[in-house]
C-alpha cells in the first residue's frame, strides 16, 4: 500500500488554506477508486456516507421530499445501512442521533481494523465536540445536565475520558454571526487534523487526514446561505 499511497498523495490536489473555501471531492474520490484497493475504497465510501446523511436531512426532513432515495455504497455494513434506512419511520432528531452514532462507531471500528490511530482519535474528538455543542444548547434551553446521559452512545459512555472541547464551544458562542461561528469551528477541525497527521509521511493516516479535511471544504461547495444554517445546525446536533 505504501507505493500506492505515495503516488496517490502526490497527485491529489492541494487543500484550501482555510475553512470556508469550497473544494469539490469528486475527482479525489474517483482517484481513490482507481487505485482498486478495497481498504481505500471502503474508507472513501464510509466518509461519503456523511454526505448522504446530510442529503437525507435536507431533502426528506427539511424539504419534505418523501420520495428521497439515498445512495449508499454496497460495501457499508448491514448494521449501518439499517440505521440509515430507518429515516422513513423515525422522527428527525431521533434519526440523526442514531445514524450519526452508528457512523462514528463505524469510523472508530474501522480505525482499529486498519491500524489508523488518527481515525479513531479524530472520531472521538469530533463526537466530543458535537456533544459539547449539544450540552451547551440544552443548558441554554434550561434542561439539566442529566440530559447528557441520553446523548452518548455505548461506545462513548465514559465522557470524562473524551476530549474536552468546552473551550471551543465557549469561543463559538462569542460570535454574533452564525456563519462566522461555523467557520471558526471548521478551522479548529482543520487545525486539529493538520497537527495530527505527519505531512509527507505518505501513510494511511496522512490520506485519512486529507479526506477528513476535504469533507469540510466540500460541504461549503454544497451549501447555500439559505439552507446552510439549517444543515450546519443539524450536523452539529448529530
Amino acid at each position: 500500500m505504501t507505493d500506492n499511497l505515495y503516488y496517490l498523495l502526490t497527485v491529489l490536489p492541494s487543500l484550501p488554506a482555510t475553512a470556508g473555501e469550497p473544494m469539490p471531492a469528486d475527482d479525489v474520490l474517483a482517484a481513490i477508486h482507481e487505485e482498486k484497493d478495497e481498504r481505500l475504497v471502503f474508507l472513501a465510501d464510509l466518509l461519503a456516507a456523511e454526505n448522504e446523511i446530510e442529503r437525507c436531512g435536507l431533502h426528506y426532513f427539511v424539504m419534505n421530499a418523501r420520495d428521497f432515495q439515498p445512495h449508499l455504497s454496497e460495501s457499508l455494513p448491514e448494521a449501518f445501512v439499517e440505521a440509515f434506512m430507518s429515516f422513513s419511520a423515525s422522527k428527525e432528531h431521533d434519526w440523526l442521533d442514531n445514524v450519526y452514532a452508528a457512523w462514528f462507531e463505524l469510523l472508530i471500528a474501522t480505525g482499529r481494523r486498519t491500524g489508523s490511530g488518527l481515525l479513531q482519535q479524530w472520531a472521538e474528538w469530533e463526537y466530543s465536540l458535537r456533544t459539547w455543542l449539544r450540552l451547551d444548547r440544552l443548558k441554554n434551553a434550561g434542561r439539566g445536565s442529566s440530559d447528557s446521559e441520553t446523548l452518548l452512545p455505548a461506545f462513548m459512555k465514559d465522557f470524562s475520558e473524551q476530549p474536552d472541547n468546552a473551550h471551543l464551544v465557549e469561543a463559538y458562542r462569542s460570535f454574533s454571526e452564525p456563519l462566522k461561528a461555523e467557520k471558526f469551528l471548521d478551522q479548529a477541525r482543520i487545525d486539529y487534523l493538520r497537527k495530527s497527521a505527519m505531512q509527507f509521511s505518505f501513510s494511511l493516516d496522512e490520506l485519512i487526514a486529507y479526506l477528513l479535511e476535504l469533507r469540510i471544504h466540500n460541504r461549503y461547495l454544497r451549501l447555500n446561505p439559505d439552507k446552510g444554517r439549517k444543515i450546519l445546525e443539524e450536523v452539529t446536533t448529530l
